[in-house]
């Protein structure tokens, strides 16, 4: 087991994307100005737009209800970390499995780390080991934490079955027919590890279920120490791209790259090979995956800093001309922020 020790938590800071985490937690932009940009704030229920979010220095200020910080501090409000002195280190935790970084490149080397000792020559200091471990605590790694398992090259495949709602009213607000539904695995859970959740089963790309993410469906009555997505324990995120499996089918060259899930089947429907992302963030095993599954073209929907950053770290990857055939998707299958970008991938 490889021990993670000190992370450079500033660096983690500035390099994590205020769009990419805005992406993660399903919080749509509702006005932008430069960097300057609105969103209805996750901390209240907010009616009309309230807070505000810089893009680029990655802070935020909510109007309604005083809440303000850096993108740690954002990450660490949505999850409902315990305001201790370990919450900082569990927000940037976060912050690179959002972003599908390696934990290991911010590691700190405890041997550059000056002695905090004040001692006077020719005396031995008191030590005060409760003051000094709550010092250094911010950037220690906390005991559950310590230890992790090197990085997963793979997610492995599940045994589960759960029993669906596919008529839920949050289904159909988002054009989603109970046949879908069903076609999709998608559905309301009533019951067990996704209650009262939509739930997404996710598939490797040879069509085996390796995990469920949900949804929460009833905004109005989550309870605050309930995250609104969930994720299973273990399962790695920036492995997976959703819907791979069944875009494979299609035997094209090129795959829409779409942020959410809605959208992806709504192309699906449309004859067009699509992936989501389940976020904003593309990492450098998604990015390949398509290589390996055969894709010559990647088309992502919205071409943004994290989209165009994931995907430039394969090395095959480079940018081309737009894909005729998506022109001729009709207007209701395209996806709400439809942009039309493509990359090429090399051989």
């Amino acid at each position: 087991m490889t021990k993670v020790g000190l992370l450079d938590l500033a660096a983690i800071k500035k390099n994590t994307p205020m769009a990419a985490v805005l992406g993660h937690y399903d919080l749509e932009i509702k006005s932008q100005s430069g960097d300057q940009a609105m969103i209805h704030s996750p901390f209240y229920e907010d009616k009309t737009p309230s807070c505000s979010v810089n893009l680029t220095r990655g802070i935020f200020q909510c109007f309604g209800c005083g809440e303000k910080g850096n993108v740690l501090e954002f990450i660490g409000l949505m999850e409902d970390l315990p305001d201790d002195n370990r919450r900082e280190y569990k927000a940037a935790l976060k912050a690179l499995e959002i972003t599908g970084e390696d934990a290991t490149q911010y590691q700190k080397d405890k041997s550059t780390q000056k002695p905090s000792s004040k001692a006077k020559k020719g005396k031995t200091p008191r030590t005060k080991p409760q003051a000094t471990e709550t010092a250094e605590k911010p950037s220690e790694p906390p005991p559950e934490t310590a230890e992790t398992q090197p990085a997963k090259k793979s997610n492995d495949p599940i045994d589960v079955s759960l029993v669906l709602d596919h008529e839920h009213p949050f289904l159909g607000e988002r054009g989603v027919t109970p046949d879908v539904a069903e076609a999709f695995g998608i559905g309301h859970c009533r019951t067990g590890i996704m209650k009262n959740r939509i739930a997404i089963p996710i598939h490797n790309p040879d069509g085996e279920l390796v995990a469920y993410t949900g949804r929460w469906a009833d905004e109005g009555e989550r309870p605050e120490k309930e995250p609104r997505y969930k994720v299973p324990k273990g399962y790695a995120k920036s492995i997976e791209l959703w819907n791979l499996h069944r875009a494979i089918e299609f035997n094209k060259p090129y795959v829409v790259v779409v942020e959410g899930v809605w959208s992806t089947i709504r192309l699906h429907q449309a004859g067009i090979p699509a992936v989501s992302l389940l976020g904003t963030s593309v990492s450098e095993t998604q990015a390949g995956r398509l290589v390996e599954t055969g894709f010559r073209h990647a088309v992502p929907t919205q071409w943004t800093n994290p989209l165009r950053n994931g995907l430039s770290r394969n090395r095959s990857l480079n940018r081309s001309s737009i894909i005729e055939d998506l022109t001729a998707v009709p207007e209701h299958k395209k996806p709400a922020r439809w942009r039309a970008f493509s990359c090429w991938l090399g051989s």
